[in-house]
């Protein structure tokens, strides 16, 4: 904080401070209370008019910051829609134009008005000047089918941009001359495998040993299974590699958590018990994909499922 008031000192004036991912700032939220007092608390000098824009996609961020910080702020809040279809495929017309040979833009003026699509038109800058996208790579359905595909799914840019990036990938290692809908198809199937395997390695530790257990059932034909034969297998993987055991209760919060993020598959099983209905579980994502994300993770690289006993006497 001390050197940071320090910069801001040296530079004067008006000074942002933009704070990516904001919401995991987490308890501590300090910096918030000090940057707009800094200078009623004497950290900068009169010369220096602090600012923050803090950004999340986390609407419900600031409902956890403590009452004095959120009186600090005095925020105002700036929504930003999800792009939809048409003003993706113009951000994707501008980074093929950088990424691809034989697509560029020309100038509007520059093309014949009857040998145009107006679709492939775009503004590529402040001027209001169009430009015509023409490439010899991408065919012509490529562009739109990711963008209505990432618009339907999250409007996210970054998706999009994976999508063009990973089917470009796919043709050249094919040695294909154009991309075309079939590397799409590939690559969205390719991105979606990659982020739950992206999901699953930030796991925790009691998370992953949640994973293993349910993989370990799996493996031996055992799902789908109910909470309790899987907390058995779960004991026997904590002993192997010398991890916390969690109690029961919150053990079937990270089966639940694993069915929330989409890795798992829980549903009611037919017959209740006391207390209230059973569920049972099984994997929702490939069993290789859980396996090699178990055997990458450091605290269980070394653990062998083939040989964990699945405590079939808890069913």
């Amino acid at each position: 904080m001390d050197m940071m008031f320090d910069a801001m000192n040296d530079i004067g004036g008006t000074v942002i401070i933009v704070l990516d991912e904001i919401d995991t700032i987490g308890d501590d939220d300090r910096i918030l209370y000090s940057l707009p007092r800094a200078r009623a608390q004497d950290y900068v000098e009169d010369h220096v008019f602090p600012s923050i824009i803090g950004i999340s996609n986390d609407l419900q961020w600031r409902d956890n910051l403590s009452p004095k910080v959120k009186s600090s702020l005095y925020d105002d809040s700036v929504l930003f829609s999800p792009y939809d279809a048409e003003q993706l495929q113009q951000i994707l017309r501008r980074r093929a134009v950088k990424a691809f040979r034989d697509t560029e833009f020309i100038p509007i003026e520059e093309v014949n008005a009857d040998s145009h699509r107006d679709d492939n038109i775009v503004t590529i800058d402040n001027s209001d000047q169009e430009y015509l996208f023409k490439t010899g790579v991408l065919d012509t359905d490529v562009i739109p089918l990711i963008a209505a595909l990432s618009a339907q799914d999250t409007g996210d840019a970054r998706q999009a941009i994976k999508y063009l990036r990973k089917a470009g990938e796919l043709a050249d290692k094919n040695n294909d001359s154009t991309v075309t809908e079939y590397h799409v198809r590939q690559a969205q199937a390719l991105v979606e495998r990659e982020a739950v395997v992206e999901a699953m390695r930030e796991m925790t530790t009691q998370a992953h040993l949640a994973l293993a257990a349910l993989t370990t059932l799996e493996l031996s034909d055992d799902t789908p299974v109910r909470a309790n034969p899987t907390y058995g297998v779960y004991q026997n993987i904590a002993d192997i590699i010398g991890a916390d055991k969690l109690g029961q209760r919150r053990f079937k919060d990270h089966l639940r958590e694993l069915d929330m993020q989409g890795i798992a598959d829980g549903k009611k099983a037919t017959a209740g018990s006391i207390g209230g209905p059973a569920w049972e579980y099984q994997l929702q994502v490939n069993t290789e994909i859980a396996v090699e994300v178990i055997e990458d993770t450091p605290r269980l690289e070394e653990l062998d499922l083939g040989t964990i006993s699945p405590n079939r006497a808890n069913r």
